[in-house]
């Protein structure tokens, strides 16, 4: 059976001047567990499904924010992490290892399970994903704020698919961020980002298929996000990410540049889903 899910949230960002996610928990974001079978999994895949989860857990403390492995040949389970792109590699081992934990108590009993926290996604699968795109189900999360006329909300389109563009070009690392200054006293902040297990060119397909879903979403306000399986868009007027080597999207003018500051956000989401 496919499961088609359509999710509408609402999100409130709160200016946090410490780093305390790290300390406690991660911020949920959203899950799909795939299958609807009640029955328990079967002894040898509950194993290799233990396996990879710790083993996710653990390479996150060395990788750098991304890896995906394969556990069992009979029953074979398939494993993917994948860290938000301006993600210190402390935060993504932290988010990760949380991750792996949470997703079986979110997906009992469930042979293929996505779990989408602030800063990572962690999947798993009886069955090999690496490479596909995975654009059903979606979530979004919507700021309280709306656009004030329709030039705002073409700027906004603009500055995102110049941030797509620039993700997939090769040196990108299937991820971009930027800013712009909208006015003289405001300014926009986007962030794309794609699973790095996919090609430049699925990168594209993925956040070009969530980018037409804004149009009916999205577009009308001022902050919000959409994510997949295998890629994310967040624009915003809040500054949500951390700056490191990462350029932006814009010339440097109208970028947001230097060292990289302790801003963080706790978003709240309140969801209302259906399920076809």
């Amino acid at each position: 059976m496919v499961v088609t899910q359509t999710c509408f949230g609402f999100f409130l960002l709160l200016s946090w001047g410490t780093i305390v996610t790290k300390a406690k928990t991660q911020i949920f974001m959203g899950s799909n567990c795939q299958n609807t079978s009640q029955e328990p999994l079967s002894i040898a895949y509950q194993a290799n499904l233990d396996k990879i989860l710790a083993w996710m857990s653990s390479d996150a403390a060395t990788s750098k924010g991304y890896n995906h492995t394969s556990i069992g040949i009979n029953t074979p389970v398939y494993g993917q992490y994948d860290c938000r792109g301006d993600v210190a590699e402390n935060f993504c081992q932290f988010c990760v290892s949380f991750a792996s934990r949470e997703a079986p108590k979110r997906c009992p009993n469930r042979v293929s399970a996505i779990v989408w926290y602030e800063y990572c996604m962690l999947r798993y699968s009886n069955e090999s994903f690496f490479g596909k795109i995975l654009t059903h189900p979606t979530w979004h999360a919507l700021g309280t704020k709306n656009v004030s006329n329709m030039e705002e909300v073409r700027r906004g389109e603009g500055f995102v698919k110049s941030m797509i563009s620039k993700a997939t070009q090769e040196s990108n690392h299937l991820y971009y961020l930027g800013s712009f200054n909208f006015s003289s006293t405001q300014k926009r902040f986007g962030m794309v980002h794609c699973g790095r297990d996919l090609s430049n060119e699925a990168c594209r397909q993925c956040l070009e298929a969530l980018f037409e879903q804004t149009h009916k979403c999205c577009e009308q306000n001022i902050g919000w996000s959409i994510w997949s399986g295998t890629c994310m868009i967040r624009y915003d007027d809040q500054m949500f990410y951390r700056l490191s080597n990462q350029t932006s999207s814009l010339p440097p003018s109208n970028d947001e540049t230097g060292e990289s500051k302790d801003y963080k956000f706790v978003i709240i989401l309140f969801f209302i889903c259906i399920v076809l």
